[in-house]
């Protein structure tokens, strides 16, 4: 996977060391990560976990992108492939965008593209997984095309698990 792409509202690319305290706003503030264990209390987690995606990277090739606003503009969001509950054969998508400017289809945009560099990359199947609560999250994978496969429940109550075949959505739209 390529380490940048371009969106009509975005510039995606892969983090970087310096990229931590702009990332660390968002893994920060609760209104925005609400994902996992919720917000990171410290910078060195989000260092580390910079650390991570660099080296899953450097072993896979699979790629953890930030989002930021064209033209210089801020990090807002962040969306990537990582191994997550499918495994490096076919992995998960993810995606988080900043509180202040959720709403507004870059979610959606990111994971797009994303999607696409995935098609370049051979990648066959693609999974997300997401609570069934996350109405807005839902939206957007069902307009990426991505289809309820099966549920599990884990110690946090139930899990869909959604996916899609290679070269299957529609480049545009939101």
């Amino acid at each position: 996977m390529r380490d940048a792409l371009g969106t009509t509202r975005l510039t995606l690319r892969r983090f970087r060391p310096d990229d931590a305290p702009a990332l660390h706003e968002l893994f920060g503030d609760p209104e925005t990560h609400t994902i996992g264990t919720g917000p990171v209390a410290s910078l060195a987690r989000t260092e580390e976990w910079i650390e991570r995606r660099t080296a899953f990277h450097a072993e896979t090739g699979l790629v953890w992108y930030g989002a930021w606003l064209r033209d210089g503009g801020p990090l807002v969001g962040n969306c990537g492939i990582f191994a997550g509950r499918t495994g490096r054969v076919e992995p998960e998508i993810g995606y988080e965008i900043r509180r202040s400017h959720q709403g507004h289809g870059l979610a959606g945009e990111a994971a797009r593209a994303v999607l696409a560099e995935c098609d370049a990359a051979g990648i066959a199947r693609v999974w997300a997984t997401v609570r069934p609560h996350n109405a807005a999250s839902l939206k957007v994978l069902s307009r990426l095309g991505m289809a309820h496969a099966h549920t599990r429940t884990d110690e946090r109550g139930e899990l869909l698990y959604l996916s899609r075949r290679a070269g299957c959505f529609t480049p545009g739209g939101n």
